[in-house]
């Protein structure tokens, strides 16, 4: 059935309830919502609450190829969503997944953006026109006759986008599209959705990154355990529904949480709840704080576990990746490694767990250089968890990868295994998931599990995690640092590398900066913040909170140092 399009509406969900296969639980449920053509609407909610079920019914992957059960309607530029082919739907919906790759079909960057409108059956000249254009939106046209599988993750996700753009959909859907980029490219993503609706564009975006969407969106739309919480502009929904999307663990704007949270001490003036930096520095400028010292504790320093000197890669003669990085790494200490995309990171991990050798330089880990190093031996002792967890997945249910990974361990006593395997569950809230496929989860637990399967052994000296914020809600964020601090009292050394300054900002006590191959900065993220051209170089950018602070000092407020978290600000302001 084909309904006659809206003049006005583009997408419609009219009582919509579905269930995935072989699930009891609905992942949405009397969903009822309706989006303006040429509109800009936020996606949110805690991990699991059915935002990617949302997109997939926006193209017809749900219910047409993955099956499960629809009630209700779904309609998209006039077509019932359940009676169109997903071929012909695609000529409407346009969407970027949280896992380009699962989306790429070449192997050349500019083959994978010409192979939608092939597909469409365009002309020649009209594909190398969207092709042109896509790849210059995004900023890739000096890498289009680059290999797809060489590509850096954030290049990746360019890429994936610049393949829907070629296809001039007038609905575009991104799930987490930044969520591995660096907060410069974030920055320009901003500007390209903007840029989007201002074409005619109508675009659905979900992300946790609403330091950068929220005052400038039309519509937000609000989901938590398949339900409708909420929809309106931003402001509404803050305004009107703050306080519960902070119990719901939603990331909010620093300015905004702060805001609500001083309202409810009664440390701020009723009146409207501030989403900017700007809006926050003008509502703030009276408030007081307590001028009270952070302590800080004095941590005695490990035996050094891995020590790199000079070390260099190269992918080829043309392509190097690290050009003479130097650093030491204590047991026990919490680095994160940041930096712009294709600056090195990943390479480095990767130099870490043995995949691959330096080719210059000199690295040692647990007293062994790196040319003696054993990949299976390593193993024992170094966890790492990939940019995309489902890379490392082999088995059926999230229970037997668990099992696997112990097994792997030679830790094969049936009991044994099923206490280790059950406290794990619990500790990162998957239990729910125990017989659910590996890759049917959400972004979230994916990433939870796979940090499971590299701590069930217990007996790694050194864990690496990519992107260990990419799906969490900032409750499971806490639970997942909470459980990082404990490893770090028993003696596990943690690298992170990661975009999220927010988390760098409140949780790590050292950062190394990488920068075109090349480390720029080793030491304390506040000095880190204070050094505009690093932060520049590095294509970072300073947290909303640090903006804030920023911002009220310049406007004549006394503020201590080391308000790095919302907690420690909000603790800090004096009543009224």
């Amino acid at each position: 059935m084909t309904l006659p399009p809206s003049n006005d509406l583009l997408v419609q969900f009219d009582r919509v309830t579905y269930k995935h296969y072989g699930k009891t639980a609905p992942a949405l449920a009397d969903i009822n919502i309706s989006i303006k053509r040429g509109s800009f609407t936020l996606l949110v909610g805690p991990s699991g609450s059915g935002k990617s079920t949302f997109c997939m019914l926006l193209n017809g992957i749900v219910p047409n190829l993955l099956g499960g059960k629809l009630a209700g309607t779904v309609t998209v530029n006039g077509q019932d969503v359940s009676k169109t082919p997903v071929q012909e739907l695609a000529k409407s919906t346009g969407m970027l997944f949280q896992d380009p790759e699962w989306m790429f079909a070449t192997l050349r960057v500019e083959d994978e953006v010409a192979f939608g409108p092939e597909n469409l059956q365009r002309k020649p000249e009209d594909i190398l026109q969207s092709v042109e254009k896509s790849l210059d939106y995004v900023n890739l046209t000096g890498l289009r006759k680059n290999l797809v599988w060489a590509l850096s993750g954030g290049q990746i996700q360019k890429l994936g986008l610049a393949a829907v753009l070629a296809m001039e959909p007038p609905l575009v859907v991104l799930d987490e599209p930044t969520a591995n980029l660096d907060p410069a490219t974030t920055h320009s993503v901003h500007e390209l959705i903007l840029r989007l609706r201002d074409e005619g564009k109508t675009v659905v975006l979900v992300t946790k990154d609403l330091d950068e969407f929220m005052s400038q969106a039309d519509d937000m739309i609000v989901l938590a355990n398949g339900k409708l919480v909420a929809q309106g502009t931003p402001r509404e929904v803050i305004q009107r529904h703050g306080a519960e999307l902070l119990e719901l663990g939603i990331w909010l704007p620093e300015p905004a949480e702060i805001g609500l949270r001083l309202r409810q001490q009664g440390k701020l003036p009723a009146g409207e709840t501030p989403i900017t930096v700007d809006e926050a520095a003008r509502a703030m400028k009276n408030i007081r704080f307590k001028q009270e010292k952070a302590r800080g504790e004095k941590k005695t320093p490990g035996e050094v576990l891995i020590r790199a000197s000079s070390i260099q890669f190269g992918y080829s003669r043309k392509t190097r990746a690290l050009r003479g990085v130097s650093f030491d790494i204590r047991q026990g200490e919490l680095v994160a490694i940041v930096g712009q995309n294709g600056a090195g990171k990943s390479t480095l991990s990767k130099l870490l767990v043995g995949l691959l050798k330096p080719s210059g330089g000199e690295l040692t880990m647990f007293g062994r250089k790196a040319r003696d190093w054993n990949v299976q031996d390593l193993a024992n002792d170094v966890a790492l968890v990939f940019q995309n967890p489902e890379h490392q997945f082999l088995c059926d249910t999230v229970h037997e990868e668990l099992e696997y990974s112990l097994l792997a361990q030679d830790i094969v006593d049936s009991v044994e295994v099923q206490q280790r395997v059950k406290a794990m569950l619990d500790r990162l809230d998957i239990a729910d998931t125990a017989e659910s496929h590996p890759f049917s989860l959400s972004a979230g637990a994916k990433r939870r599990l796979g940090v499971a399967t590299m701590l069930v052994g217990g007996r790694a000296r050194l864990l690496i995690v990519d992107e260990p914020t990419y799906g969490q809600d900032k409750r499971l964020t806490e639970r997942l640092m909470e459980l990082i601090n404990m490893l770090r009292r028993e003696g596990i050394t943690v690298l992170m590398i990661t975009h999220d300054m927010r988390l760098v900002d409140a949780h790590i006590e050292r950062a190394i900066v990488m920068a075109n191959g090349e480390k720029i900065f080793d030491g304390a993220p506040s000095d880190l913040f204070r050094s505009p051209e690093l932060v520049e170089r590095a294509s970072l950018r300073a947290t909303a909170l640090r903006r804030l602070t920023d911002a009220l000092r310049a406007g004549g407020c006394s503020i201590p140092d080391g308000l790095n978290t919302v907690d420690a600000f909000v603790d800090a302001v004096e009543m009224l």
